[in-house]
């Protein structure tokens, strides 16, 4: 009688099986290491395209690598969290991480909030401007025009053969082909009149609630961000105010005003109030 094959073909499943449990790992991690960013916060339409690929919905947690893009629907917010700084998009903006030799991260329109604390941030490109710096700032693209506000720290912006030096409170405009403007002091903070102020306003999740400041801008930015938390969880462009908000979530918030002048430079953010959403 022929001997059996089994243990030797238990003996190559073993060995097979050993072997993939090996290059798993290392093909996983070959994955992981082209993961540039991660997104920590998708709030309403956010959409991500893989390279060669059509547009998808946008997944919180979801890696971001190079030669992938983003962009935010109308009312979306979506914060992408790299190893050593951070970038929230506004709604309305198309990001992307070209897949070119020189490491960058690609503004083609909307807004964003660059916050690199340890170490200066990974170069941001426009069609007009290239923005690195360490602290925080907001870049902003429109039409052929690029706008830089610093809000903290100090950032460069290069423009054609032409770069200046920001620092806290210093903004300046870039457009198509020419070297940015001189540094400028941004709009102030709208100073008086915000509701609700330092004495919290109960809401319940979901309701409309009514966002007041006094002040002649053009036109502002509200942010809503947690209390002990610097992540942006809902960012409009608005006229004048008020402005009315919804905020699905329950907990403590707090929420900003920045003016912005009639190009559209952006300026510093006022004091915080506070909103406290609780479900009855």
């Amino acid at each position: 009688m022929r001997p059996s094959s089994r243990p030797r073909d238990v003996f190559w499943a073993a060995l097979l099986t050993l072997l993939a449990l090996q290059v798993a790992p290392a093909a996983a991690s070959a994955q992981d290491a082209l993961a540039l960013a991660r997104l920590s916060v998708v709030e309403r339409k956010v959409e991500l395209a893989k390279k060669g690929a059509t547009w998808q919905a946008a997944v919180e947690g979801a890696p971001v690598r190079i030669g992938e893009a983003l962009r935010t629907g109308p009312d979306a917010v979506a914060r992408l969290e790299l190893p050593w700084m951070a970038l929230t998009l506004g709604p309305g903006s198309s990001f992307a991480f070209p897949d070119d030799v020189l490491l960058s991260a690609s503004l083609e329109g909307g807004r964003a909030l660059v916050e690199a604390q340890g170490r200066d941030a990974l170069k941001l490109v426009t069609a007009e401007a290239e923005i690195r710096g360490q602290g925080r700032a907001v870049v902003r693209r429109q039409g052929k025009e690029t706008l830089v506000t610093c809000l903290a720290g100090r950032f460069h912006v290069q423009g054609g053969d032409a770069s200046v030096a920001l620092t806290g409170g210093r903004g300046t405009v870039v457009r198509s082909g020419r070297a940015p403007s001189a540094p400028e002091a941004v709009p102030a903070p709208p100073a008086s009149g915000l509701w609700p102020g330092k004495d919290a306003v109960y809401t319940n999740p979901g309701e409309p609630l009514e966002l007041r400041w006094k002040g002649d801008a053009p036109a502002y930015q509200i942010e809503l961000l947690p209390v002990g938390s610097d992540v942006v969880l809902l960012q409009r462009d608005v006229d004048a105010p008020p402005a009315r908000i919804e905020v699905p979530w329950e907990g403590a918030f707090r929420w900003r005003v920045s003016a912005r002048d009639g190009r559209g430079l952006e300026g510093t953010p006022s004091e915080d109030g506070l909103i406290a959403v609780d479900a009855k």
